[in-house]
């Protein structure tokens, strides 16, 4: 095991994963790496488990001394990475000596970086998972954001070998002119109108978004009007409380889009127009308040190969020969 002191801990530094599965039942939401993409590929630049621990750094950076030797590689958001004062590109494999400081300032572009070590960042195993849920107070480290004098450590690293990746698959998720989704779960709620309006018009990220949710400003869906019932309340998007998914795209009050983000509820009260894909959740994340996008409707099969693709090019990522 290696291990860091934290310096600075830069706006909200987390442990994360790839989540919580099987949870929803007890109110515990998925959480974990808010991008999975960016998450997974740096795991791969070290040859780690995709499910192994990074730290997750949102819109200012984290400073940290390595205390031993250590190998690392950092993805996602581009915040200006440097060791020991000198720039430091993403996607390759660097060996730190002890002694050795890593910075990383204010995201230029995207919102969150990703630092893995060779092995995966050690922290509680919560329910599977090591991914820190903050309003929970679970896993990570002590269930909370890190903070200065902070010491973490890693945990067995493998043996495979680590490479240098190419900057243009880092690039790929904070492309976001466009995100992708599905209809459903309550399309009956909006018209073909709102649908092709939807799909046409651009979209604000909101700054009051955050890992729960993404909300945004923009055009308002078109909704059908259903018959009331004391249970589904009186607005004209309200429904019986149903479960959600990450991605989900809640119409709020009949007016407000909202992303469901990785640390979503675990159930809500509004009709849903889609479902944003998985591989397009990563993208949406990678969005600061004020970033601009439009929707584009997918098939369900186009979503599966679309997951599909952005899988095999992740597996060929890791499987690449060392150079």
């Amino acid at each position: 095991m290696v291990a860091f002191k934290v310096l600075s801990p830069g706006l909200s530094t987390t442990i994360q994963d790839l989540g919580r599965e099987r949870c929803l039942d007890l109110g515990i939401p998925v959480g974990g790496s808010a991008d999975v993409f960016s998450h997974r590929i740096a795991n791969a630049v070290l040859a780690n488990e995709p499910s192994a621990a990074t730290l997750e750094m949102m819109l200012i950076g984290a400073r940290l001394e390595a205390l031993e030797e250590a190998d690392i590689a950092v993805a996602g958001a581009d915040m200006h990475f440097q060791i020991n004062g000198a720039d430091a590109a993403m996607g390759h494999a660097f060996q730190l000596k002890t002694g050795d400081v890593m910075s990383f300032g204010k995201a230029r572009r995207g919102c969150f970086g990703y630092l893995a070590v060779r092995g995966g960042f050690a922290g509680a195993q919560v329910l599977g998972s090591r991914s820190t849920y903050v309003a929970g107070r679970l896993g990570g480290h002590f269930g909370r954001a890190l903070q200065r004098g902070d010491r973490l450590e890693s945990l067995a690293a493998s043996n495979l070998d680590s490479w240098r990746a190419g900057d243009e698959l880092l690039v790929w998720p904070l492309q976001h002119e466009r995100l992708r989704f599905v209809r459903g779960p309550q399309p009956e709620y909006f018209s073909e109108a709102a649908y092709r309006a939807f799909v046409s018009e651009p979209y604000t990220v909101s700054p009051r978004s955050n890992r729960m949710a993404y909300r945004l400003t923009g055009p308002v869906p078109e909704v059908v009007p259903m018959p009331r019932t004391v249970d589904t309340g009186s607005g004209s998007t309200d429904i019986i409380e149903d479960g959600n998914a990450v991605g989900a795209i809640q119409i709020a009050g009949g007016v407000e889009p909202i992303c469901m983000g990785r640390d979503c509820p675990t159930s809500g009260a509004y009709a849903k127009i889609g479902c944003i894909i998985t591989p397009d959740v990563s993208r949406m994340s990678q969005m600061q308040p004020g970033d601009t996008f439009q929707f584009e409707e997918v098939s369900v099969d186009e979503a599966y190969d679309i997951s599909a693709q952005v899988t095999a090019v992740i597996k060929a990522f890791g499987q690449a020969p060392a150079r």
